[in-house]
């Protein structure tokens, strides 16, 4: 959305939302404004970060959790989950993404991230692998049973980057 809303490649709009994120997390305000010919744009463009988080990012995010609050009632479950909803990922991290989540599902919410972990670089404890980490955990805790046949290392996942390396190594927990 943000790459059509401005005009930009992917590669630059997802620039522009880890921005807008990490500048949230510092609590700065220098500026209303943010200047996107610094993140890879063509175009020498100053955007108000209101406009982008209000007109581009929350629309967007309640979209989202109005699906995810559709699933849940679906599953006869939205109000079965008193402790709330964590969100996990690379886009909990994305502006705003709490407070819409809270608005839309009537819920606690919260941002999960890997505890009880150590000698983990400060990269890998952060919401975009709480869950590949929680599952190599959960993984290690109930030990390996043994999968029924046809399943197991065979499977084929596309393997890329860092990413594959997590698959593979979720891959490798199995017998």
């Amino acid at each position: 959305d943000l790459a059509i809303g401005l005009r930009v490649s992917l590669e630059s709009a997802e620039q522009v939302k880890l921005s807008l994120s990490s500048e949230k997390k510092k609590d700065e305000e220098e500026s209303d404004m943010i200047d996107i010919s610094e993140m890879g744009a063509t175009d020498t463009k100053k955007v108000s970060k209101k406009t982008l988080t209000e007109g581009i990012i929350r629309p967007r995010l309640n979209e989202i959790f109005t699906m995810v609050r559709i699933e849940l009632e679906k599953a006869g479950i939205a109000n079965r989950v008193p402790s709330g909803v964590v969100i996990t990922g690379g886009g909990a991290e994305t502006v705003g993404s709490v407070d819409c989540a809270k608005r839309m599902l009537s819920l606690p919410v919260r941002i999960g991230k890997p505890r009880g972990v150590s000698g983990l670089i400060d990269d890998i404890i952060t919401p975009s692998f709480a869950t590949p980490v929680g599952l190599i955990l959960y993984g290690a805790s109930v030990g390996a049973p043994v999968p029924p046949q046809g399943f197991g290392k065979n499977i084929k996942f596309p393997s890329m980057g860092f990413a594959g390396k997590i698959i593979d190594s979720i891959k490798n927990l199995l017998p």
